[in-house]
């Protein structure tokens, strides 16, 4: 019997020490796993136990988070791998910084323009590298920047991601002085056409009346041609008159105030101006309460320009003319609708000078443009497609 008792507490004891080292060996297992977890290791994986071993299950579980988190990894690895050549077969200079503004990646465009070595500038701060107006400019800003490698003007273009939970900034440049240059010249060469378009057209008739009358005078004396020197000079007075006119335009076109911006309520200002307007009644639809940043004088003047455009054009042909707006995100948009004749040169209604209108001085809308681009907006112009006559869209952000 002692025997039999002594027999079956040491298969017990074989039992338990079995027991325990299967234990202490899945203790071990997921020991090794966590480790390797944290040390970024996702390629080891655990031999599960038996099909009843309390730990299997927790194994198998580790195992497939190794498994996705090494099939992210790898997922990563190939975007990254796909940036970096995207980036590279790209003409533009990209740099890319991280929160702390430290370069992380550029491409060869870029390392060519600050003439650096790649290994040289990675890590390394925007800052301390002279980069840092390039890389917090707002995107689709105009830069001029002096580069080791080249001058230009450029247009910056941005991007946030974020990358295992770190936020990263691609900052793209492109070269846009070639392009601007163009413009500026052709810009240029439109107003000296028209500057010389309007004194000659000025200066031609005061200079062939004055050879004119004062051939009369040596031939007649200046009783004898009284009326033809009187219609003489009312004509230079005239076109005097004209051009002071169009000079005055001009200086204004090219010194407009510095904006004095305050928060004031548009909706009101709108509703104003209409009710100003004596040759017809303006309807105003619009309800919303609109508050924007600006200098309401120069608004109000942009607004004026737009609203007697509209009524005038009402006016030959009897329409009517109407103001909305509405708010849409963070822009208000006001429309100005008329029923006139629509708009006959589209391409040139905001080229500073042209009108169609017989003593137009050519500036208003042109003015109205500088306005509101000043103020961060757009304005546009087009022909309405729900009947006659034309809109004026105008889109300016709210104020807080």
């Amino acid at each position: 019997m002692a025997m039999l008792f002594a027999l079956g507490m040491g298969l017990g004891a074989v039992a338990i020490a079995g027991f325990a080292w299967r234990m202490l060996t899945a203790w071990r297992t997921l020991g090794s796993l966590l480790a390797a977890l944290r040390e970024g290791d996702y390629g080891v994986r655990g031999s599960l136990p038996s099909r009843h071993h309390p730990l299997r299950g927790m194994i198998a579980d580790i195992n497939a988070v190794s498994d996705a988190l090494r099939e992210g990894r790898r997922k990563r690895t190939e975007s990254l791998r796909f940036l970096g050549k995207t980036l590279t077969a790209l003409q533009d200079p990209i740099f890319v910084v991280d929160r702390e503004q430290r370069l992380v990646m550029i491409n060869p465009a870029a390392r060519e323009l600050i003439g650096a070595a790649h290994d040289s500038v990675i890590g390394r701060d925007a800052d301390a590298m002279g980069l840092m107006p390039v890389v917090v400019a707002s995107d689709n800003a105009i830069l001029s920047w002096e580069f080791p490698a080249r001058t230009g003007r450029w247009i910056v273009r941005r991007a946030v991601w974020y990358s295992e939970g770190y936020e990263n900034t691609m900052v793209m440049l492109h070269d846009v002085s070639a392009a601007l240059g163009d413009e500026e010249r052709n810009a240029w060469q439109r107003l000296i056409r028209v500057l010389s378009h309007e004194l000659n057209n000025s200066l031609a008739p005061i200079g062939s009346l004055a050879g004119s009358l004062s051939a009369l005078l040596d031939q007649h004396g200046g009783d004898a041609v009284e009326d033809d020197l009187r219609e003489g000079l009312e004509v230079i007075e005239r076109r005097s008159d004209s051009l002071a006119r169009f000079l005055a335009g001009y200086g204004r076109l090219a010194r407009l105030p510095p904006l004095r911006a305050q928060a004031f309520r548009l909706d009101l200002s709108l509703r104003r101006l209409a009710r100003l307007e004596d040759r017809m009644q303006i309807g105003v639809e619009g309800s919303a309460e609109v508050v924007v940043n600006g200098d309401e004088a120069q608004l109000d003047q942009a607004f004026i320009n737009l609203l007697r455009n509209a009524v005038e054009s009402a006016l030959a042909s009897g329409g009517g003319v109407r103001v909305n707006w509405m708010v849409a995100g963070a822009q208000v948009r006001v429309t100005i609708e008329d029923e006139g004749g629509g708009l006959p040169e589209r391409s040139s209604l905001f080229v500073p000078f042209f009108t169609t209108k017989p003593t137009g001085s050519g500036i208003g809308l042109s003015l109205t443009r500088l306005i509101v681009e000043a103020h961060a907006g757009s304005v546009d112009l087009r022909n309405r497609s729900d009947g006659p006559g034309a809109t004026a869209i105008v889109v300016l952000p709210l104020g807080t």
